[in-house]
C-alpha cells in the first residue's frame, strides 16, 4: 500500500525544539500508553480494588489494541523518518526501543488508541472532577508525546484519539448489556468463541502482513492470548475462589498484587525457556507457542494468584457467585 500523505513537516518542527527536560518527561510519561502499564495497573486494580473494572477494563483495552495492530498492518504506513533512514537521529527514544518501533508501522498511533479508550472507561467510572480532569490531560500528553519523541504522525495520533474514543464510549454504553449476553453463554462456548476470534484475528494479520509473521503479529498474539487466559480463569475464579479484592490492609494488598505479577512472571519466563527450543517465534508453531504461553500466564495470574491468597489467608473469600 502507498505510504499515506501525511505531514512530516510538523514532527520535524516539534523535533527542532526539543527540550532535554521536556524530552525526558515526555518520555516517561509515554510509558502510562504502554500495554505494561495497563498490564500492572489493571492487576493492582484486580487484587486490590474491584475485579469487575479489572476485567472489563482489561477486555476494552486487548480489543481496541488488537483491532489496532490490524489496521497498522492494513493500512501499512511507515514511520516518520524511516523512508529517509534518518529516525535513529530524529527519534528522541533509546537505541534498544528504535529498534523494534522501527519495525512497526506507524498509523493509527496504539498509544493514542490505547488511552484515550482505556482512560475514558476510566473517566467515566470516576465521580471525582480532580480525577476527570488528570484523565483528559493524561490522555492529551501521552498523545502529544509521540509526535514530539519522533516516531509517530500528528495525524496518527489524531486517528488514534478518535478511534480509541470511540471504542471507549461503545463500552461505556453497552458494556453492561453485552456482559449480561455474555453470562449466558454456556462457559465452554465462551472459551470456544474466544479462541475461534483469536485464529480468525491472527489469520486477517498474517494474510494482511504479505505472510509474514513480525513483531506486530507477536503482539496481537499476545493479546488475543492474554484475552483466552482471561475468559478462561474468570468464571472459574468467581465459581471455585471468588476472594474480595477489597479485603484485608493496604500492606496485604500490595503482597497480593507483587505475588500475583510474580506468579505470571515466573509461569511466562518458565514456558518461554521451555518453548524455544521447539520454534523460533517467527512462525506458525512458534505464535501458537506464543498464545499458549500468555493464555496461561494470564490464567495463573486471575485464578491460580486469588487461589493462592485465599490459601494463605491474603485475602477473604466472598460466597460462590
Amino acid at each position: 500500500m502507498t505510504p499515506l500523505h501525511f505531514h512530516l513537516a510538523w514532527v520535524e518542527f516539534l523535533a527542532d525544539h526539543r527540550n532535554i527536560y521536556l524530552t525526558y518527561f515526555l518520555h516517561s510519561i509515554s510509558f502510562s500508553g504502554t500495554a505494561y502499564f495497563y498490564f500492572f495497573f489493571t492487576m493492582m486494580v484486580y487484587v486490590a480494588w474491584d475485579k469487575r473494572l479489572a476485567v472489563r477494563l482489561t477486555v476494552l483495552l486487548l480489543l481496541t489494541m488488537t483491532f489496532n495492530d490490524l489496521l497498522k498492518i492494513l493500512l501499512r504506513n511507515p514511520r516518520p523518518f524511516i523512508a529517509d533512514g534518518t529516525y535513529k537521529e530524529k527519534w528522541a527514544v533509546p537505541s534498544s526501543e528504535a529498534k523494534s518501533l522501527a519495525l512497526e508501522y506507524s498509523t493509527p498511533s496504539g498509544h493514542a488508541m490505547g488511552s484515550s479508550a482505556f482512560y475514558s472507561y476510566l473517566f467515566a467510572f470516576t465521580r471525582s472532577r480532580f480525577i476527570r480532569s488528570g484523565l483528559v490531560v493524561l490522555v492529551i500528553v501521552i498523545g502529544f508525546s509521540r509526535p514530539y519523541l519522533g516516531v509517530h504522525y500528528v495525524e496518527d495520533v489524531l486517528l488514534g484519539w478518535a478511534l480509541g474514543l470511540l471504542f471507549g464510549l461503545v463500552a461505556i454504553r453497552y458494556t453492561e448489556r453485552l456482559a449480561n449476553h455474555w453470562r449466558k453463554v454456556p462457559y465452554g462456548f465462551q472459551i470456544a468463541i474466544t479462541f475461534a476470534g483469536s485464529a480468525v484475528v491472527w489469520l486477517l494479520a498474517v494474510a494482511f502482513n504479505g505472510r509474514h509473521i513480525d513483531s506486530q503479529v507477536r503482539e496481537m498474539t499476545i493479546y488475543c492470548g492474554w484475552l483466552t487466559g482471561l475468559v478462561i480463569a474468570c468464571p472459574l475464579e468467581l465459581r471455585i475462589v471468588n476472594f474480595d479484592p477489597r479485603s484485608g490492609r493496604l500492606a496485604t494488598k500490595f503482597l497480593r498484587y507483587f505475588l500475583s505479577i510474580g506468579i505470571m512472571i515466573a509461569v511466562s519466563l518458565g514456558l518461554n525457556a521451555a518453548f524455544a527450543p521447539i520454534a523460533a517465534n517467527a512462525s506458525f508453531i512458534g505464535s501458537a507457542l506464543d498464545y499458549l504461553r500468555i493464555a496461561t500466564a494470564s490464567f495463573a495470574g486471575m485464578f491460580f494468584a486469588p487461589f493462592v491468597f485465599c490459601k494463605l489467608k491474603l485475602a477473604t473469600a466472598m460466597p460462590a457467585a
